[in-house]
């Protein structure tokens, strides 16, 4: 009996998949790619400035340095801090030995195996794929080998970006994730700056649902 269940379900399946195959065919459809308003207003040269501007008025610590000193940076920016215990992601593609810790995790297994290191780490670094200068905000998104959480649970998140990837609007830096990825990440965060809320008697309380300092390295 529950074969026979199982076969008209599989059938009634198919049956409904090829259905809505037909419905939503139409012969008489043209694309028309959609007029990005930002793209056109800006200028290309004040990109890269506008972000940095809009950025540390969303409270991002913006700080430039060449690609051969983002080790030495970094160990600046925490030492400033005091901070000792570091999580970093598997593709961060730096030279860990240079960082200064006393407690280096990388996050490369899944949340429940690490999760008293994640949420007991002063600090992250990830990698931003581009910034917006629109908006002043970073886009990250997330991958098996650079989690979520890196962006969320430390005290202080470090996020470093090539200059060539800062773009103009939002529309722009999802379209070129679209045209890199075949399929799209399973989470896309636009961060602007840290986590902060008004919501506790009106006063700005920073750090409730992500770090409380984040910092940008330009290089």
């Amino acid at each position: 009996m529950n074969s026979r269940i199982e076969k008209i379900s599989q059938r009634s399946k198919g049956q409904i998949l090829e259905r809505l195959k037909k419905a939503h065919k139409m012969p008489d459809f043209e694309y028309k790619a959609s007029v990005d308003p930002v793209v056109h207003i800006q200028r290309s040269g004040e990109k890269l400035e506008e972000m940095k501007r809009k950025m540390t008025d969303n409270k991002y610590i913006v700080e430039e340095c060449d690609s051969g000193s983002l080790e030495s940076k970094i160990n600046e920016i925490v030492k400033s801090y005091g901070y000792q215990k570091m999580i970093y992601s598997e593709s961060l593609g730096l030279d860990i030995d240079k960082i200064e810790a006393t407690q280096k995790v990388c996050f490369n297994q899944e949340i429940e195996n690490l999760r008293a290191e994640v949420f007991h780490s002063d600090f992250s670094v990830v990698r931003a794929k581009f910034g917006i200068s629109s908006h002043g905000v970073a886009l990250v998104h997330s991958s098996s080998t650079q989690p979520r959480m890196l962006s969320l649970a430390p005290t202080l998140c470090i996020m470093l970006l090539k200059k060539e990837n800062v773009v103009g609007s939002l529309a722009e830096a999802l379209n070129l994730v679209k045209a890199e990825n075949e399929v799209l990440p399973s989470n896309i965060l636009f961060i602007a700056g840290p986590s902060r809320t008004a919501d506790i008697e009106l006063i700005t309380v920073f750090g409730v649902h992500g770090s409380q300092k984040v910092h940008l390295l330009l290089y």
